[in-house]
């Protein structure tokens, strides 16, 4: 496992917080005395099941899905190879940080597969590359003011439904989020203190 690269990988469904968590990160990252200079921030445009293209909703499939994790992995592993191989340097000249949007989690909960050799292998390229999880969640009985919030803004209509849906939905990320083999932090979202969170996860991985 190389000491020269660190990560993590917000996941969630929507409203759960990572969006917030993300910007709140950058701010926390830069205030650390030895925070690398090197950083890659990728949000979920670039790795998640489903995007608008050319102005249509598009869903990649399980190959297609797996390829492009594949990919922004190994974007990860050839410049850390390249860190290593220029020899023993500091953190802040050299190392790597990354942050990345609804990954790895959120291909298993679209697809159901937490055994597959490909899934298992993209977990175990993950933890190579000192990546934490961060599972972010709301109380059920938080769940439909949240909803509801954001339907303000998107003229969503927010149903019974919709919430239970979203109720479940949450407890099988946290189902398949316990059977990780990469390390994996469950954060409930209700206080909303972003950069309390972003601190916190932080702190796991100095």
């Amino acid at each position: 496992m190389s000491k020269q690269i660190r990560g993590i990988i917000l996941e969630g469904q929507s409203c759960s917080g990572k969006t917030s968590i993300f910007n709140a990160i950058k701010n926390c990252h830069l205030s650390e005395p030895d925070a690398e200079r090197n950083v890659i921030y990728l949000a979920e445009h670039y790795s998640q099941t489903l995007n608008f293209v050319n102005g249509k909703l598009q869903m990649l499939d399980k190959e297609e899905n797996l390829r492009v994790l594949s990919d922004r992995i190994s974007m990860l592993e050839q410049l850390n190879n390249y860190a290593n191989a220029m020899g023993e340097h500091s953190r802040r000249s050299r190392g790597l940080f990354f942050v990345f949007e609804r990954f790895h989690l959120n291909y298993a909960f679209c697809f159901n597969d937490i055994t597959s050799n490909e899934y298992l292998k993209l977990e175990q390229r993950l933890l190579n590359l000192n990546a934490l999880s961060v599972l972010c969640t709301i109380s059920p009985e938080n769940t439909a003011q949240r909803l509801t919030h954001r339907a303000s803004n998107t003229n969503e209509v927010v149903t019974d439904e919709g919430i239970l849906e979203y109720i479940k939905n949450q407890q099988q990320f946290i189902d398949i989020a316990n059977t990780s083999t990469v390390p994996t932090l469950i954060i409930n979202t209700d206080d909303l203190n972003w950069d309390k969170y972003a601190r916190m996860i932080l702190d796991k991985i100095h």
